[in-house]
C-alpha cells in the first residue's frame, strides 16, 4: 500500500513537473534577427539562434565600394546564460507580434540617409517582421524601444572586444 501511495506521488510530481515545463516560456524556441542599415552606407546583422549562439555582420558599403571590394567583418560566439535570458525577456516585453509591420515609410522624404531597422521573431515556424525608419513620427512600444537599444549595445561590446 505504502509503494502505491509512493509511485502515486510520484507520477503526480512528474505530471506536475511536465505541464509546468511546457508551459515555461513562449520564447523557447525562436530565432531573433536585427537588422541596422544606412542605404548605401553600412549595414550591421544580428542573429540569436534558440542555442544561444549569435552572429554578428558588419558591412561598410561606403568604403567597399571605395577600395572595390567586400569586407565585411564576421563574429560568431554563444551568449551566457544570463545575456539570453536578458534578450529573451525584452523580446517577450516588447510585444512585437502586435505591432504593425512598419513605421515611418510613409513619407515621401529621401530614405538614403536614414537608418532603417528590420526585426524578425521567428517561432514555431511563423515569423514576424517589423521594418522602422527613424525618421519616423510614430510612437513605437517602449519595450521595443528597450529592445533595439540593448541589442545595439549588445552588439557595440561584442565589436569593441575584436579591434
Amino acid at each position: 500500500m505504502m509503494s502505491k501511495i509512493f509511485n502515486l506521488c510520484l507520477f503526480v510530481l512528474f505530471l506536475s513537473c511536465l505541464i509546468g515545463c511546457s508551459h515555461s516560456s513562449g520564447l523557447k524556441d525562436f530565432t531573433y534577427r536585427y537588422s541596422m542599415e544606412s542605404i548605401n552606407n553600412f549595414k550591421v546583422e544580428f542573429q540569436l539562434n534558440p542555442d544561444s549562439t549569435y552572429r554578428i555582420g558588419r558591412y561598410n558599403y561606403f568604403f567597399d565600394k571605395y577600395e572595390g571590394k567586400a569586407r565585411p567583418l564576421i563574429e560568431e560566439g554563444k551568449l551566457t546564460q544570463e545575456e539570453f535570458d536578458i534578450f529573451a525577456k525584452l523580446i517577450a516585453g516588447s510585444k512585437l507580434e502586435k505591432m504593425d509591420d512598419s513605421y515611418g515609410f510613409d513619407r515621401e522624404d529621401d530614405t538614403d540617409n536614414n537608418i532603417i531597422y528590420v526585426i524578425e521573431l521567428k517561432r514555431d515556424d511563423q515569423s514576424k517582421f517589423i521594418s522602422v525608419n527613424n525618421n519616423t513620427d510614430e510612437h513605437l512600444p517602449d519595450g521595443f524601444k528597450r529592445l533595439i537599444a540593448f541589442t545595439g549595445e549588445f552588439i557595440s561590446d561584442k565589436v569593441e572586444m575584436l579591434e
